[in-house]
């Protein structure tokens, strides 16, 4: 079981320090429509949805400090976004949802949803802005973040599958 914990911890580093780079070199370089998509929250909630609450924490814990770090205008806000997120994408995996695309597909678009506007609300804050704007350039993240769903489902579920088969080897 722990050479199964160390290869997913391993691999799921390896899928952060890709996502990192691809967001922070290439993605922040190419604005399409004035926004940069958000990864993310996916991998957060991915983490949770195949790893269960502790690792979908953990994974968000991680992916939201490197995400505070990239973005550098949100103290701690992705920090604790996206470790609630993947755990409480993990509760729901374990006892409530299945654990396939369908789920992580609303999973994700409810937190990328979440995310855009806690980051709406707090830019409204800081310069009055219509809500219009907001809402529109929320809705721009979004739709430019989907085409990123499908990289952050398969990377994910590759690396925790160790983790998914070591479960099912003690459960039965």
């Amino acid at each position: 079981m722990r050479t199964e914990i160390l290869r997913s911890a391993l691999r799921t580093a390896l899928i952060l320090l890709v996502f990192y780079l691809l967001q922070v070199i290439l993605l922040a370089r190419f604005r399409i429509w004035g926004v940069v998509p958000l990864c993310f929250p996916l991998l957060a909630v991915a983490a949770g949805l195949f790893g269960g609450g502790i690792w979908g924490g953990c994974i968000g814990l991680f992916a939201g400090i490197i995400c505070d770090s990239s973005l550098g205008d949100s103290v701690l806000l992705f920090t604790v976004l996206l470790t609630v997120m993947g755990f409480f994408s993990g509760f729901l995996g374990e006892f409530i949802m299945a654990r396939g695309f369908p789920s992580f597909l609303l999973l994700g678009l409810i937190g990328l949803i979440l995310c855009t506007g806690i980051q709406a609300v707090l830019f409204s804050m800081l310069i009055p802005t219509p809500w219009r704007v907001l809402l529109l350039a929320a809705l721009k993240q979004l739709l430019i973040t989907l085409p990123f769903f499908i990289p952050a489902y398969l990377s994910v579920r590759w690396a925790l599958r160790p983790i998914r088969a070591a479960r099912r080897k003690t459960t039965f």
